[in-house]
């Protein structure tokens, strides 16, 4: 049996991120929570953008601060250090869906899609200036 959506490794395949279907928004994406090299990252939940830092050292994630259709979208871009097990979360997209789309060196590219009001913007965050670390 094919699970969707499937298991994804880093690239230098020591990390592995497993996404897992917990429901759908009413008119909208489905939202999964993870597991992070089998072990489930505990009270959040996920959209299914996602992206790895060449060097398998961050994983960037689209966190949902929730999945009420009436006050959401509400999504935040959530990076994970995988060596030292810390996350850290580090825009946020309030009416509209955040992702990563791709890192350079120590600097992480994203978008804000507003889909009510047909924007999107892009940003870039230097990760040397990221502080609000908390454990994984």
């Amino acid at each position: 049996m094919n699970s969707f959506p499937p298991t994804y490794h880093s690239p230098n395949k020591e990390y592995k991120i497993d996404f897992i279907l917990e429901g759908e928004v009413r008119f909208g994406p489905a939202y999964f929570t993870i597991k992070l090299n089998g072990e489930l990252v505990q009270n959040r939940i996920f959209g299914y953008a996602f992206r790895w830092h060449p060097d398998s050292t961050f994983l960037a994630l689209q966190e949902w601060k929730t999945s009420d259709y009436r006050s959401g979208p509400y999504t935040i871009l959530t990076i994970i250090d995988l060596q030292n097990k810390k996350l850290a979360r580090i825009a946020e997209a309030d009416k509209g869906f955040i992702q990563p789309i791709r890192f350079e060196k120590n600097n992480l590219t994203f978008e804000k899609a507003f889909i009510g009001k047909g924007t999107k913007l892009k940003d870039e965050i230097d990760l040397n200036s990221v502080g609000n670390w908390e454990a994984l």
